[in-house]
C-alpha cells in the first residue's frame, strides 16, 4: 500500500515537473524570440533575489543568524546598477561606476555596522560571513546572466544567454535520464547519493549535442561559437554546471533541508533552479571575453 502511494507521489511530482518545465521554457523562448531584454533582465533579477532569500532562510532554519534585509538590498542594488550602467540616458557609465566594487564594499560595511549596533555578540562573525556569502554566492554570480544579456547590442546577447542556459539545463536532463536508466556507480555518495558517473557521462553527451545542435539551428545568432568553440563550451559548461549542482547540495545538506523552497511546483526552489547556472554563466562570460567572441 505504501509502495503504491510512493508511485503515485512520484507520478504527481513528474507531472508537476513536466508542466512547470514546459511553462518555464515557453516563457524563456518567448522572451528570446521577441528579444525583450528588459523582460529577461527582470526575470533574472526576480529569480536571483528569490534564490538569495531561500539561501538565507535555509540558514535561519538551521538556527543561524543572517542579515537578510541587508543582503537582499545589496543584491537588488547590484542588479539595478548593472542594468542602469547599460540603459543610462547618459550613455554607458564607466566600468568603475557599474556598482560592483562599491556594492561589495557597502554590503561588507552594512553587515559590520548591523552587528556593531546589535546587542548580541555571540555568532557575530558567522552572521556577517553568511550574509556576505549569500550575496556573493547568488546575486553576484547570477548577475553574469545580466552581463551576458547586455554584452552585445540590439538584443544580440539574448541568444548567447539562452545558449548557455540551454546547455546547462540539458546537462541536468541528460544526467537525470542516463542516471535513471544506467546509473550504478555513485558520483558523490555523501553529497548527492542519486548522482552517478553514468549520469555524468549522459549529461556531458547531452550538453555536446545541445551545443552543436543550437549552433547549427541558429547560425546567424550563434555562428561565432561554431567549430572548436562549440565542443569546448559543451564540455566546459557541462562540467562546471555539475559542480554548481553539487555545491548547492552541500549548502542544503549543511542546513539540513531537502529543497531550497517551493518556488516552482515539481522543480523546487529558485535556488534549485539556478544552482548550476551560478557556475556555468560566469565561466561562459569569461570564455566570451577571453576569446573575443563578442
Amino acid at each position: 500500500m505504501h509502495g503504491g502511494n510512493a508511485v503515485l507521489e512520484e507520478s504527481d511530482m513528474f507531472g508537476w515537473r513536466l508542466l512547470s518545465s514546459l511553462l518555464l521554457w515557453g516563457l524563456v523562448i518567448a522572451l528570446v524570440v521577441f528579444r525583450y531584454t528588459t523582460g529577461v533582465f527582470l526575470l533574472i533579477a526576480f529569480t536571483g533575489l528569490a534564490a538569495q532569500r531561500e539561501f538565507y532562510l535555509s540558514q535561519i532554519t538551521a538556527g543561524r543568524t543572517v542579515f537578510m534585509k541587508t543582503g537582499l538590498l545589496a543584491g537588488a542594488l547590484l542588479y539595478a546598477a548593472t542594468y542602469f550602467s547599460v540603459v543610462s540616458p547618459y550613455g554607458r557609465l564607466p566600468e568603475t561606476f557599474t556598482g560592483e566594487a562599491i556594492l561589495v564594499l557597502l554590503v561588507i560595511l552594512g553587515a559590520l555596522t548591523r552587528r556593531v549596533f546589535d546587542a548580541k555578540i555571540e555568532g557575530a562573525a558567522v552572521a556577517m560571513a553568511l550574509t556576505l556569502f549569500g550575496f556573493f554566492y547568488v546575486p553576484y554570480l547570477l548577475n553574469y546572466a545580466t552581463k551576458i544579456l547586455f554584452c552585445a547590442p540590439h538584443g544580440a546577447g539574448i541568444p548567447l544567454l539562452a545558449y548557455a542556459v540551454a546547455i546547462t539545463k540539458f546537462t541536468d536532463v541528460g544526467a537525470y535520464v542516463a542516471g535513471s536508466l544506467f546509473g550504478r556507480h555513485k558520483l558523490s555518495p555523501l553529497i548527492s547519493p542519486k548522482k552517478t558517473w553514468e549520469g555524468l557521462v549522459g549529461g556531458v553527451g547531452m550538453a555536446l549535442l545541445t551545443s552543436l545542435g543550437l549552433i547549427q539551428l541558429f547560425p546567424n545568432a550563434l555562428g561565432q561559437l561554431a567549430g572548436t568553440h562549440a565542443w569546448i563550451l559543451g564540455l566546459l559548461l557541462a562540467g562546471v554546471s555539475v559542480i554548481g549542482d553539487l555545491g548547492e547540495s552541500v549548502v542544503k545538506r549543511d542546513a539540513h533541508v531537502k529543497d531550497s523552497g517551493t518556488f516552482i511546483p515539481g522543480i523546487g526552489g529558485a535556488l534549485d533552479l539556478v544552482d548550476s547556472l551560478l557556475f556555468s554563466l560566469p565561466v561562459f562570460y569569461g570564455y566570451l571575453m577571453l576569446t573575443g567572441r563578442v
